[in-house]
């Protein structure tokens, strides 16, 4: 199960959900929830479920499916978050405010303007002084866990030599390589004009190079990044599709692709190349040699999930045990996730 429990991007949601008051008569404002005296409203729940799954599927058609495990996921945030609520007040925890400032500092600087945060606040019901208190909760809830269900640690060149040792023989070998492409067009443009595409091009990739060295980006974020220039620029009628994604071979795009790529390893951003009446720059993501370099940045990533989904698992034991201590009830089947936190 997917639970990132007092996540900033929840509060986002939070804060730009804003629930209407219902009639005290209507079933949407009734309790189906609870978590001691506090409960959670199906009306609530129902308007972060819809917030989430905008924000997740930008706006894209979701079937009820995949609705009901957002709702689900709501759920176990909304129960998971107060369950540690309760065990900080209970423990003392503590934050400086000053911590809570820079978090407020932080979380403004997400709206276009001072008066734009503050009409979103208005209109979600809540008073500063409240949202800040929301967010020295969160502050003192990540202290908590940080020592009951800590964060992994990045994984060891020895861990990922290991891992390679026990699958290289399942890996497949062949002279497929994968990547992103921005690509420009130029023909019919004047020689400034290409210049000009060029250096943006040399600029893009430049700025990205710098980010991976200094390891500012993990490797599978700095691929979306690249990927969104793509749609944003290339001028590839499939780009805003695909992100510029090709599945192809070294020799599959011609000599001036081929002198381009030949020495990059994953990861790398080429040089900008002469493509058919453009230009364009290449990220190598995928290469099917059969080396440890190349399959570097996936087993990277698969540990890093795999370490990821343990802690989950971690922390949904930590959640249950706490259920034992705070009164969590279930009161509709609806709103009852499979596994649910301090659930029979």
């Amino acid at each position: 199960m997917s639970l990132k429990l007092i996540s900033r991007g929840v509060l986002t949601v939070a804060l730009a959900a804003g629930i209407a008051s219902a009639q005290l008569l209507n079933s949407k404002s009734m309790d189906v929830v609870r978590v001691e005296k506090v409960g959670f409203s199906a009306g609530r729940i129902d308007s972060l479920t819809q917030a989430l799954a905008l924000q997740q599927f930008q706006g894209k058609k979701v079937s009820d499916e995949t609705m009901a495990q957002v709702r689900f996921a709501v759920i176990d945030n909304l129960v998971g978050q107060e369950l540690v609520r309760l065990e900080c007040k209970k423990q003392g925890i503590k934050v400086p405010a000053a911590r809570v400032d820079s978090l407020a500092t932080l979380f403004k600087k997400q709206f276009p303007s001072e008066d734009v945060f503050q009409k979103q606040l208005k209109q979600s019901g809540q008073t500063m002084a409240q949202f800040r208190e929301k967010l020295e909760d969160q502050l003192k809830s990540e202290e908590l866990l940080k020592k009951k269900v800590p964060y992994p640690k990045d994984p060891t060149e020895e861990e990922m030599k290991a891992y390679w040792t026990l699958n290289k023989s399942k890996v497949p070998v062949n002279d497929s390589i994968s990547g992103v492409r921005i690509y420009i067009k130029t023909k019919g443009k004047s020689a400034q004009d290409v210049s000009d595409t060029k250096d943006m091009l040399k600029g893009m990739a430049a700025q990205l190079r710098s980010q991976i060295r200094a390891k500012k980006v993990p490797f599978t974020y700095a691929v979306q990044l690249f990927a969104q220039q793509a749609v944003q620029n290339s001028d590839d009628p499939n780009a805003k599709k695909t992100g510029g994604a090709m599945l192809t071979t070294l020799k599959g795009n011609g000599a001036a692709f081929e002198k381009a790529v030949a020495k990059l390893n994953v990861g790398d951003i080429s040089d900008v190349y002469n493509d058919k009446d453009g230009v364009a720059i290449f990220m190598l993501t995928g290469k099917n040699d059969g080396k440890f370099e190349s399959y570097r940045n996936q087993i990277d990533t698969g540990l890093r999930m795999q370490a990821e989904q343990e802690r989950q698992m971690k922390l949904k034991a930590y959640l249950d045990e706490l259920a034992k201590v705070y009164k969590v009830q279930y009161l509709d089947k609806k709103y009852t996730p499979p596994q649910a936190i301090g659930g029979k």
